[in-house]
């Protein structure tokens, strides 16, 4: 039996130690839940593009890859390209979040300082939907490349997909009162992450809706005697299915999308060849809350993996999944606050298949 060089299992050694390192200051903290603004899947190796976007181009495939979790889904598509000796990685998401009750719903808000009383009014679908490019700038460290990335896109939020009134009179009022809606419905969003993978490591770090999008609003005057405009006390208890703008205090008005801090690291261990384990955690943060997915995925012969993940405060998931050809098929069943149920798929194209073939050479005789 041959003996590894005291060199490489030193090497070893620390690796898992900074590992741990790593890991050991997230499950010594309490950690709160909270709705998110941003995809939260339960099989997230396979969807880090849509929590960082210098994941992207990542392989020296083009991949394609779609999910869907009640109330999310979501489809994204990224390839590396080569431009003046250097590598990049570029990439396109579409992620959406549907509210799980259909139909029209409106919500009172709290009574303000002078008396007024708000009210929210959403009618149609009501989901919100971001559409986003992303950028990666790739240099080779090491035995990985470091990956600095960029996203910007539209976010098209449900909250004003009908219109957001503040009332500043009374229920019983017939006098008349002023009215504020909320006029923007596409809002621009930017996004901005850093990483570092190797064929064995990653980690990387994200902060996404860096400039807060804002949801501007404008006034106009209700009519004296027009009390269709108010709020009617029918209105009340209905709660939004989808998570809300953040907003100053009662009586402001100015709502905006807060920041989140998206931070994953995971650990292949190759030990065990053609059997692969996976340790892998991912923590965000949004509003000073945070959020924390800790997963041990096993997988075999690049083929098939399974594991189970522990979300912190709301319960355990278990998956599986396959990969056949290059089309790789997961499914995640949770036990969160009430079970659920993910499907992702994902292939990925060989960057050969792009590129024009070459014509067999003819022989002139046969011209």
């Amino acid at each position: 039996m041959r003996r590894k060089p005291a060199g490489k299992l030193l090497h070893a050694v620390k690796t898992k130690q900074r590992f741990i390192g790593l890991l050991f200051p997230f499950f010594c903290c309490a950690f709160t839940v909270q709705a998110q603004w941003d995809a939260s899947c339960d099989q997230y190796w396979a969807t880090r593009g849509f929590s960082n976007p210098s994941f992207a181009g990542e392989t020296e495939a083009v991949r394609a890859t779609a999910f869907y979790r009640q109330p999310w889904s979501g489809l994204s598509i990224d390839m590396p390209f080569e431009f003046l000796g250097r590598r990049h990685g570029i990439g396109l998401i579409t992620q959406v979040e549907k509210a799980e009750t259909a139909g029209t719903s409106d919500m009172i808000g709290t009574t303000g300082k002078n008396g007024g009383l708000g009210t929210s009014r959403r009618t149609g679908a009501s989901r919100n939907t971001l559409m986003a490019a992303q950028y990666s700038f790739k240099q080779e460290v090491g035995k990985g490349f470091l990956n600095m990335g960029l996203q910007a896109g539209l976010y098209e939020v449900a909250f004003i997909a009908g219109d957001r009134t503040s009332i500043t009179t009374s229920l019983s009022s017939s006098q008349g009162g002023k009215v504020s809606a909320w006029g923007d419905k596409k809002l621009f969003d930017a996004g901005a992450g850093i990483s570092w993978t190797a064929p064995s490591f990653f980690v990387g770090f994200s902060l996404l809706h860096l400039n807060q999008p804002k949801l501007q609003p404008y006034s106009r005057e209700v009519a004296p005697g027009n009390t269709g405009a108010l709020p009617q006390p029918s209105d009340l208890h209905q709660a939004s299915d989808l998570p809300q703008p953040s907003t100053g205090s009662n009586d402001s008005l100015a709502s905006y999308i807060p920041r989140a801090y998206n931070f994953m690291v995971g650990y292949n261990i190759q030990r065990l060849r053609p059997l692969e384990i996976q340790p892998m955690v991912w923590l965000r943060n949004s509003q000073g809350k945070t959020t924390v997915d800790a997963t041990l995925r096993l997988e075999y012969d690049k083929k098939f993996s399974a594991g189970a993940s522990w979300c912190v405060d709301q319960g355990y998931v278990v998956f599986a999944g396959i990969n056949i050809k290059g089309i790789e098929v997961g499914y995640a069943y949770g036990w969160h606050t009430k079970t659920n149920h993910e499907v992702y798929l994902r292939y990925h194209f060989p960057l050969e298949a792009f590129k024009p073939k070459r014509q067999p050479h003819k022989s002139i005789r046969l011209l």
